[in-house]
This record gives C-alpha cells, structure tokens and sequence, in this order.
C-alpha cells in the first residue's frame, strides 16, 4: 500500500520495494469495497509506479499463507492484468506494468535484492545456469493465460532437476 511519496523516498533512500500480487489478485474487491476504499485500493501494488518513479522491484508470494501454490507466472500475469478473481475487475488498471517488467522482476531484479546478481537472475558465463524452459512464450501469450503457462523443463546450476 505504498503511496506516491513513499515510493520517492524509496528512490531517494536507494530503497528497492517488493510488492505481493497475489494481494490484487486474491483481495483486490475486498480491500477496495470493505476495508481501504476505492482511491486507496487504486494504488494498491503499485508496480508501475514505481517504475515510473526510477525504481526496480520485485514480485514475490506471501505462500504458504495465501493458500495458494507457489506460481511466479501467476504474479507476471496480476502484475501485466491487475484481474481480481474475486469479481473480474481491474484493480488500479493503470498500474499494470509489461510482461518484460514482470518477467525482470521475479528474475534479475529479485537476484540483485537478494544480493546474488553475480551468480543468478539472468544467464550470463559463470552464472549458475538457473532456468526455466516453458511451453508458450509469456510475451506472445494472452496475458490473462500467462498463469496456466505450463513448465516443460527446470534446470538448476546447469543440471536438468524436472522435466
């Protein structure tokens, strides 16, 4: 629930947020009819923002606690619709970043907060070889399937583990 001005103070303090889609996905209706009103729930998850604003970010889950599965393609594809399951609406459409965007936010820019951009996050020499090879491109795909995306192959530190 990060307003305008914190986000530039965030820019100013060299401070990276980290936001929750499942929060839009999941609770969009809830936060915007019952509990913060609809101008508050407008900015709620502001990807784009922040963006706007000069700042990386990430997407990440609250799992187990959501109740969900862990599926990072699901916070791409909330981040590019900003669609709440609940009722169908676009929560703060306007906040809705691009596939790339997403993409880079769950990937390098989750590598770098962490403090691993050396070794993971994009496949770069004498990275690990972190990958994931899917069925469809997420970039060509409509963005309200980018969740069902099936995974074909992981590959960790060069060696395949599924697929």
């Amino acid at each position: 629930m990060a307003r305008q001005d914190q986000l530039e103070r965030m820019k100013k303090l060299g401070v990276e947020p980290s936001f929750t889609p499942d929060f839009v996905h999941l609770y969009g209706a809830a936060y915007r009819d019952q509990i913060f009103g609809p101008a508050r729930a407008e900015f709620m998850v502001p990807t784009a923002a922040a963006a706007r604003a000069g700042l990386a970010f990430t997407l990440h889950s609250d799992a187990p606690a959501a109740g969900l599965p862990i599926n990072p393609l699901r916070h791409v594809q909330t981040a590019v619709t900003r669609l709440c399951l609940i009722d169908g609406s676009r929560i703060g459409p306007d906040l809705a970043v691009s596939v790339e965007a997403a993409l880079e936010a769950i990937t390098a820019s989750a590598a770098r907060q962490i403090g691993l951009a050396d070794a993971l996050g994009t496949l770069q020499p004498g990275k690990e070889a972190d990958l994931t090879i899917l069925e469809s491109d997420p970039c060509t795909a409509d963005p309200e399937k980018i969740a069902s995306i099936r995974v074909s192959e992981t590959w960790v530190a060069g060696e395949r583990k599924f697929g």
